[in-house]
Parts: C-alpha cells; sequence; structure tokens
C-alpha cells in the first residue's frame, strides 16, 4: 500500500510542477502592458504614472528580464511563500485572497452541499426505474437545466428576487453603513445579513450544478437493478426505501464522492460569473477585475490556487479509494 502512496505522492506532484509552469505562462500570453493597469472594472481609463515609477515597476516583477530569468524569481518566491504585490492595487495579494477567500469557500460549500444532497435524491428516483415515464421526464429537465448558462439563471433569480418580490439584496456580500455594534448579537446579526446576502448567488450554483448530480447519480443507480444483492434484497421483503438506503446508496457514493471532489477543486472557475453578477467580494469577482487589470501577481495566485485546489481534490479521492481498497483486501 505504501509503495502505491508513494507512487500517487510523485505523479501528483509532477502535476503540481506543471501546474505551476502554465500558471506562470498564462498571464503573460495576455495582450497588452500590465503597466498600463486600471481598476479592473472596466469603467475608467488606464492610471498614468511617471516614466520612473514605471522603472521601478518593472524592475520589482521583473518584467523587462528574459522570460526564464522572470521564472527563476517567481519559482523562488513562490517557494518562500511570497505571492508579490498588486500591481492594480499595491497591496500583497497574499492579504487580497485572504481577504476574499471566506467568501467563495462559503459560497460554493453551501451550493455544492445542496446540490449534491438534491441530486443524490433526484438522480436515484429517476434511476430506480430506468426508461420509465418518471425517468425520461427528470433526465429531460435536467439536461435542460445544465444547457442554461450560469449567468442566465443568476440573471433570473435577481430580476425575481431582488427586483420582483424585493426579499433578497440587488449587490454585496453584506449590508454597508450599518451598526457595527459589540458582542455575540453583533455577531448573529452579521452571521444572518451575510447569509440572506448569499442566497440568490448560492441558488446560482446550486441550479447550475444539480444537472451533474442528478445524471451521474441516475446513471449508477440505473446500472445497479440487475445485480443479484438487490434481487435477493426484494426477495427478502425489503421496503424499495429500505433498499435504496441501505444497500444502493452505498454503492453509488464513490461516483459520487468522486464528482463532489472535483467539483470542489473548481474554487474559482464556478464563481467569476455569479460573483461578477451578484457583487460579491469573492476570489471570482477579484479573478475578473485582475484580468480587466492585468495584473499578473493577482492572476497568479488565483490560477495557482485554482489548479492546486483541482489537484488535491483528485489526490483526496484517489487516495480515499486506495484506503478503501487495501482495507477490502485485508479483511478477505
Amino acid at each position: 500500500m505504501y509503495h502505491r502512496i508513494f507512487q500517487l505522492v510523485g505523479r501528483y506532484l509532477v502535476l503540481v510542477l506543471g501546474v505551476v509552469l502554465i500558471n506562470f505562462f498564462l498571464p503573460r500570453m495576455l495582450p497588452g502592458d500590465p503597466l498600463d493597469f486600471s481598476t479592473g472594472d472596466g469603467l475608467d481609463t488606464a492610471v498614468p504614472i511617471t516614466a520612473s515609477a514605471r522603472t521601478q515597476l518593472a524592475a520589482y516583477y521583473h518584467l523587462d528580464d528574459p522570460t526564464l530569468t522572470q521564472l527563476r524569481s517567481y519559482l523562488v518566491d513562490l517557494f518562500v511563500g511570497d505571492l508579490g504585490l498588486s500591481i492594480s492595487r499595491s497591496v500583497p495579494v497574499a492579504d487580497l485572497i485572504l481577504a476574499r477567500l471566506p467568501w467563495t469557500l462559503a459560497l460554493l460549500l453551501v451550493s455544492l452541499v445542496f446540490s449534491a444532497g438534491m441530486g443524490t435524491v433526484v438522480g436515484m428516483v429517476a434511476g430506480w426505474t430506468p426508461g420509465k415515464r418518471r425517468d425520461r421526464l427528470l433526465v429531460s429537465i435536467s439536461g435542460m437545466l445544465a444547457a442554461i448558462p450560469e449567468f442566465l439563471i443568476a440573471m433570473s433569480l435577481l430580476l425575481a428576487g431582488a427586483v420582483g418580490l424585493k426579499w433578497f439584496p440587488l449587490y454585496g456580500g453584506e449590508t454597508v453603513f450599518t451598526d457595527t455594534g459589540r458582542g455575540a448579537s453583533y455577531s448573529i446579526r452579521q452571521a444572518l445579513d451575510i447569509a440572506w446576502h448569499l442566497i440568490l448567488p448560492a441558488a446560482t450554483l446550486a441550479l447550475a450544478g444539480v444537472s451533474a448530480f442528478i445524471l451521474v447519480t441516475r446513471d449508477a443507480t440505473a446500472g445497479l437493478q440487475n445485480e443479484p444483492w438487490l434481487i435477493a434484497a426484494r426477495a427478502k421483503g425489503l421496503s424499495e426505501r429500505q433498499i435504496a438506503l441501505r444497500h444502493a446508496l452505498p454503492n453509488v457514493a464513490p461516483h459520487l464522492i468522486t464528482f463532489f471532489g472535483l467539483r470542489l477543486g473548481g474554487v474559482l472557475s464556478g464563481a467569476i460569473v455569479v460573483e461578477r453578477v451578484f457583487s460579491v467580494p469573492g476570489l471570482g469577482l477579484l479573478g475578473f477585475q485582475a484580468i480587466g487589470a492585468r495584473d499578473y501577481p493577482v492572476l497568479q495566485a488565483l490560477f495557482l490556487l485554482s489548479g492546486l485546489g483541482v489537484l488535491l481534490a483528485a489526490f483526496l479521492v484517489e487516495l480515499t479509494y486506495l484506503c478503501i481498497g487495501s482495507a477490502g483486501r485485508s479483511r478477505r
């Protein structure tokens, strides 16, 4: 088992190196000069800087050096945990990420848990009677839902919930210009206010991702219908609900764990559109602004975080399978 774990770790270390290299070269493929920067929101013109300031910034970020020299400096800084300073904001990139990361994690975790739970239930209901009318109806609905872009779901929920019914705020992650207060009661009110602001963004991501969970669960459940143990369980007189929960769900769980892990790794990709529409101050909005500002350090840090998140999730899933397989062999 330990030999397989070492092989797994070695394979993922090679992948990490590939992600780091892609992360370095990808922002440099963008057109334009990163020193002709703006605030990144697309509403203003480039901020003029003096020639001496431009020279100092170019020297600090090694922009005038050969590409290999820039790569060496980047790897050295990355090894010591220095992500550099944001070009457009003049603050440490690590501080920007730490300030925005909780918003994105809260948004994605809530939406993933909801979409995974709802997708598992609906997928098992559809796959329990494959080919029947209920199965065809649920698969058709999930397929149509998967075809709707995230921004269209976001705009629909925004128009219905915030503009039409006025139940939810139009934008932002929390109410501004409120009495800060002190104590536990303020913390509770602040948490409820943040949850109120994140309902529509989380619902958007959940609706956009639930169809994938439905289809994965449906296919896995439909493939179990002719298994001998399922026929034996029915012959024992167990109800369909007991069979589904006690026997079918444990066999479907590995597929769901794999897909959940891969979805969990996409911290940045799934949040850019939604956070932009709802103005949630997370990593997605930060990435959108950094692209508009051609902010190399912020883009590199966000791309690296997203890539390493996917690799970490995939590594944990494979490690879990390896441990489960080893435990199963030891029992025999």
